[in-house]
C-alpha cells in the first residue's frame, strides 16, 4: 500500500494542475525590458519554457525564475530577433503568448566629414547618433579598423570618435562609421610629403676589377629614385644594379675598371645626393726606379721605370711637382710594365725633381740641365771719337750647339 500512495498524489496533483494566469502577448521596442508571468494553482511544479519550440535556458539576458506558484521568464535589452512564439508547459497544461519587437527609430545626427591632410598630421573623425546606448563600429574601405598605438577609437554619449594620431598614404580611403543600422561615410586624403634623402651617398673606394657599391637612405619606401653617373643616367645592366629594398636605394657596378671613376648621384626627385667614386689599383710595386739625369739644353732626358703590375689606369708624371701630359715636347709611353718619360727638348729652367706615381707606388729621380756655354759672337771694336761725345761699345754672345758651331 505505502508503495502506491505517492503515485496516487502524483496522479491527483497532474489532474487537479491548472493555469491560474496565462501568457500574454508582449510588444515592446527593442533594447528594451520584458517579461513573462505564469501562474499555476500549485507550488513547486517544474515547468519548460520554449520559443518557436525550441526549449530554452537561462542565459545573460533571458533570465529563468520560479517562486512558488510564479514562473517568470525575464528578457533584457530584446533583440529584434528575439521575437516570436513563447510557451510554458507543465505537466500536460500549456499556455503561450507572442513577443512583438518594434524597431527603435535610429538615425545619424551628426555625419563624418571628409578630411583632406598631409602625411604625418592628427586626423580625427567625429559622428554623433540620436541614441546614447549604440555600439558603433569604423571602417577603411570595408575593412574594419583596429584600435592600436596610432589608431583610437572613443564613445561617449551619443558621440562616436575615431582619431589617427600621425596619418599615412596607406590610410587614405573611405572611411565608414556603422551602429546597427545606420552607416555614415567619409573620404580621407593623404598627401604624400616630399622625399629626402635621410642619409646620403658617402665618397666610395673600390677595388679594381671588384665590385664597387653605393647606397642612401630615401624618407619612405616607395620612393622613386634615378641613378647618374656624372650626368648620364644608368639603366640595369649586366655592369649596373639598381636595387630597392625598403628606404635603401642601392647602385652596384660590377668590375670596376679606371673609366668608373667618376661623380654618381641618386636623384629622388624632390632630393638628391652626390658622391665621389674612386679606384684603387691593385697593390703596385716598383720593379726599377728612375735614374736621375743630367744633360745639357736642349738635350732630350729620358726616364723610365718598372712595376710589377700592369696599371690598369695610366700613371701620372710630374716635374717639379707640376703634371706633365703627352704633347710634342712630352712623350709619354708605357710597353707592358715598362713606362717612359721623355722630354724632347731641355731648357735649364726645367731643372727639379721628376716624380712617377702608379696606384700607391711611386718613384723620384732628379732631372738637371746645364746651360749651354757661351762664346763671344761679335768682339768689341775699336773706336774713334771727340772730346766730350758719347761713345758706344759692344760686343755678342751665343751659346755653342751639340756641334761646336755658334748658334
Amino acid at each position: 500500500m505505502g508503495d502506491t500512495i505517492p503515485g496516487g498524489i502524483v496522479a491527483a496533483a497532474k489532474n487537479r494542475l491548472q493555469v491560474v494566469k496565462g501568457l500574454e502577448d508582449v510588444e515592446v521596442s527593442e533594447c528594451e525590458s520584458c517579461s513573462f508571468e505564469v501562474t499555476l494553482n500549485l507550488a513547486f511544479i517544474e515547468g519548460v519554457w520554449s520559443r518557436d519550440d525550441m526549449q530554452l535556458k537561462s542565459k545573460p539576458n533571458w533570465r529563468i525564475s520560479t517562486h512558488g506558484k510564479k514562473h517568470s521568464l525575464v528578457l533584457s535589452r530584446v533583440a529584434l530577433g528575439d521575437a516570436g512564439f513563447f510557451s510554458f508547459q507543465a505537466n500536460g497544461v500549456q499556455t503561450a503568448g507572442r513577443l512583438s519587437v518594434t524597431a527603435r527609430d535610429i538615425h545619424i545626427v551628426k555625419e563624418l566629414e571628409d578630411v583632406d591632410t598631409m602625411e604625418r598630421q592628427p586626423v580625427n573623425f567625429l559622428c554623433e547618433v540620436n541614441q546614447e546606448d549604440l555600439d558603433g563600429r569604423w571602417y577603411r574601405d570595408d575593412c574594419r579598423i583596429r584600435p592600436g598605438d596610432n589608431v583610437k577609437t572613443n564613445h561617449h554619449g551619443k558621440t562616436h570618435t575615431l582619431f589617427f594620431k600621425s596619418v599615412r598614404p596607406e590610410h587614405a580611403g573611405e572611411i565608414k562609421f556603422t551602429a546597427e543600422r545606420v552607416s555614415s561615410y567619409a573620404t580621407l586624403t593623404v598627401k604624400e610629403l616630399p622625399v629626402v634623402i635621410v642619409r646620403p651617398l658617402r665618397v666610395k673606394i673600390a677595388m679594381y676589377r671588384h665590385r664597387g657599391l653605393l647606397e642612401c637612405q630615401v624618407s619612405r619606401p616607395n620612393a622613386q629614385v634615378r641613378w647618374y653617373k656624372n650626368r648620364k643616367e644608368l639603366v640595369p645592366s649586366r655592369k649596373y644594379q639598381l636595387i630597392s629594398q625598403d628606404v635603401y636605394r642601392q647602385l652596384t657596378i660590377d668590375d670596376v675598371c679606371s673609366s668608373d671613376e667618376d661623380t654618381y648621384t641618386c636623384d629622388a626627385g624632390d632630393d638628391n645626393t652626390c658622391c665621389q667614386l674612386l679606384v684603387e689599383e691593385q697593390a703596385i710595386s716598383i720593379v726599377r726606379g728612375m735614374s736621375s739625369v743630367e744633360v745639357m739644353e736642349p738635350e732630350p732626358a729620358l726616364f723610365q721605370v718598372e712595376t710589377s703590375l700592369k696599371s690598369g689606369r695610366p700613371p701620372r708624371w710630374t716635374l717639379n711637382g707640376e703634371v706633365l701630359e703627352a704633347c710634342s715636347a712630352v712623350n709619354i709611353d708605357r710597353q707592358g710594365t715598362v713606362h717612359s718619360l721623355c722630354l724632347a727638348s731641355t731648357q735649364s729652367s726645367m731643372s727639379g725633381p721628376v716624380l712617377f706615381v702608379a696606384g700607391k707606388s711611386r718613384s723620384t729621380a732628379q732631372l738637371t740641365v746645364n746651360e749651354r756655354p757661351l762664346e763671344v759672337a761679335h768682339p768689341l771694336e775699336d773706336v774713334e771719337a771727340k772730346e766730350k761725345s758719347s761713345v758706344t761699345l759692344s760686343c755678342a754672345f751665343a751659346p755653342v750647339s751639340p756641334g761646336g758651331a755658334l748658334v
